[in-house]
């Protein structure tokens, strides 16, 4: 009897450990993909060649502040409010960030879309003024190579499938019957910042339109071209969040926001900056793995 009672004490002793340290291994999970870092695997070609499909990068949360909202809402398509743990860095211009697509099916409401994440380079920042002249960035008025850093060659590949003639067909701002922007000419485009008041008039208030509808939560219309935001005339807008333009490295076959406009501080998880392993067709791309990008 005394030895059946040492053995069941040790099998209790043992069940305990396990619980134990399962529970301190998913905290550590827990905290390491909320907190810190996550991991996300690339399907397109829309940032070619700085990262590949295939390529799985790792995004850093602890330096621009770790995202805090109700998961379970956010899966089931609500809109939550999203905080930040403290950031020790702001996003640059020329960083890879990947970000929840800032839409649900249509695209005629920003609404941020939890099972869906995109990977672009943040090419224009909260402030800034943008404009596109044949795919050529142009930030504030100077030249950009690279998202606004002219030390970060931009690769555009593919640009010349897009005849000039074919330019219909790749409008840019989907809806927008007023700028007639294209994916290879846009702007100027102000981008919105936190705080800073926008003049809006029937002639510019298209690319703002969705920004200030989910901040507001009122319909901006135009009629006889004067402009209501929730019924009451308007002229003006202080926005109330930052905002970044996104674009990917593959000009020509890239989805972005020359398309579906800017995306929002909160929708951004944090800065891919490794490409910690790379694998196609099952085969290992070993001078991919552990790649710094930039």
């Amino acid at each position: 009897m005394k030895r059946r009672k040492i053995t069941r004490n040790r099998v209790i002793n043992w069940v305990v450990n396990i619980l134990f340290y399962a529970c301190i291994a998913f905290i550590g999970f827990v905290v390491w993909h909320i907190f810190l870092f996550a991991s996300f695997t690339i399907p397109s070609y829309s940032m070619y060649p700085t990262v590949k499909p295939g390529d799985v990068v790792l995004v850093d949360k602890v330096t621009t502040g770790a995202r805090l909202f109700d998961i379970f809402d956010a899966a089931a398509g609500k809109e939550v409010k999203i905080r930040r743990t403290p950031r020790f860095r702001n996003y640059k211009r020329g960083d890879i960030l990947v970000f929840n697509f800032p839409f649900q099916g249509k695209w005629n409401k920003i609404a941020m879309d939890y099972h869906v994440y995109y990977m672009k380079r943040c090419v224009g920042l909260p402030g800034d003024t943008l404009e596109i002249r044949n795919f050529q960035y142009f930030i504030n008025g100077v030249p950009s190579t690279g998202g606004g850093d002219i030390s970060i060659p931009r690769r555009i590949y593919g640009r010349n499938r897009i005849e000039p003639d074919s330019l219909p067909g790749y409008r840019a701002m989907k809806c927008d019957s007023i700028t007639h922007w294209t994916i290879r000419d846009l702007g100027p485009l102000y981008i919105p910042k936190k705080g800073e008041t926008v003049n809006l008039h029937a002639g510019n208030y298209i690319p703002y339109k969705k920004a200030v509808e989910w901040e507001s939560k009122k319909k901006l219309k135009c009629k006889n071209g004067i402009l209501t935001l929730g019924g009451k005339p308007i002229d003006s807008y202080t926005f109330m969040e930052d905002y970044y333009f996104m674009a990917g490295d593959n000009s020509a076959d890239s989805q972005d926001s020359r398309y579906w406009g800017v995306v929002p501080d909160k929708f951004v998880v944090g800065r891919a900056f490794v490409i910690w392993w790379s694998e196609q067709d099952g085969n290992i791309n070993k001078e991919r793995v552990m790649t710094f990008l930039k």
